[in-house]
């Protein structure tokens, strides 16, 4: 499906808010609070979802999110069939909590698999549960469940609406590296003088391992291209696990932006905004001196641009000496649409 077909089926959505959304003649509607009993999940039923443009404050783009409210009643087989269904890279099912310690229980899916951690799913769910009255004005932080454990999520607020939200990703790790940078270049369909070679590439985890490679401009950046074969080569030499690679350049171009990026596509269509990868790359930008040091604390990476989907992934990073030792990733979000999808 092209991206302009997945923004038409997403306009969609907006046709979503009569009737069963809001409680019309189908189904009453439920307080955001409550879920639903044993009783209510007989098929076929309609289940609500929010739609938001994450990683923005602009309509149309960021990536996209389906969060499904009142999950109640679904399976794993359901939640997976519905992601797929919607043809986004991810959709989240909010749930009561189910480890002490937490507010809500967050199941991120992709079209494929569940997922332990994912970044915009994260931070989308937290304006859907604003948005739904189930964050309230005000609140500093709620605490989510996620695959990988208990994921905090600090709250900002505007005028009564949560303006930003920011997850603590966890602790990041630094992983094998690879220094032939002819070999990396090729692999990615660049010159070797593409590459940024004050640190080498290397892996990097902070919740999702992901492969960070530095360039030295913004123009290779968009024209990075993966050759998959080489790239399997390339890590393979490197004693390295096939990974996602993120690449990002901090050349200036007279704007606010800290770093320019793209998560390269292995095939399909390319996510316009990865804050799973984005912590990860902040980490490596902090750690190796590609931001000052006075910058770490407000990193602003751009990101789906090359996408036609520009976003703005925020990130803060603390040290101590000259290791890494924490990173938040944060972002706005805007609701594009609800409705409902009967299973």
């Amino acid at each position: 499906m092209s991206d302009m077909n997945r923004r038409d089926f997403g306009r969609t959505s907006l046709l979503g808010v009569t009737g069963i959304a809001f409680g019309g003649p189908e189904r009453p509607a439920l307080h955001p609070d409550v879920h639903p009993s044993a009783e209510q999940t007989a098929s076929p039923r309609a289940y609500r979802y929010i739609h938001l443009d994450v990683f923005t404050d602009r309509r149309l783009q960021g990536n996209q999110l389906f969060v499904f409210v009142q999950p109640a009643g679904l399976d794993t087989e359901a939640m997976q069939t519905i992601t797929r269904e919607s043809n986004l890279s991810e959709n989240t099912f909010v749930f009561p909590p189910e480890q002490a310690g937490t507010d809500h229980r967050v199941r991120i899916f992709t079209r494929t698999a569940e997922a332990p951690f994912a970044g915009h799913p994260t931070i989308g769910t937290a304006f859907a549960l604003a948005h739904t009255g189930v964050l309230k004005p005000g609140l500093s932080h709620t605490i989510f469940g996620l695959g990988v454990g208990p994921t905090n999520i600090d709250l900002e607020w505007k005028d009564g609406k949560l303006s930003f939200a920011w997850m603590t990703q966890q602790k990041p790790t630094f992983g094998k590296a690879i220094n032939d940078a002819a070999a990396l270049a090729s692999a990615i369909g660049l010159d070797t003088t593409a590459i940024d070679t004050r640190a080498p590439a290397q892996e990097v985890y902070s919740g999702s391992t992901f492969f960070i490679v530095p360039l030295a401009t913004r123009k290779a950046v968009d024209a990075a291209v993966l050759d998959r074969a080489k790239v399997d080569a390339a890590f393979a030499a490197a004693g390295i696990q096939r990974r996602g690679i993120y690449v990002f350049s901090v050349e200036r171009a007279g704007d606010d932006v800290t770093a320019y990026s793209r998560m390269l596509p292995a095939g399909g269509i390319e996510d316009p905004a990865t804050g799973s990868a984005v912590g990860p790359a902040g980490c490596f930008a902090a750690k190796y001196g590609f931001v000052p040091a006075g910058g770490i604390g407000s990193m602003v990476f751009q990101q789906g641009v090359f996408a036609n989907r520009p976003s703005r992934l925020h990130v803060k990073v603390t040290m101590t000496g000259g290791d890494v030792d924490g990173v938040k990733v944060g972002g706005a979000s805007v609701v594009v649409g609800e409705g409902t999808m009967s299973v």
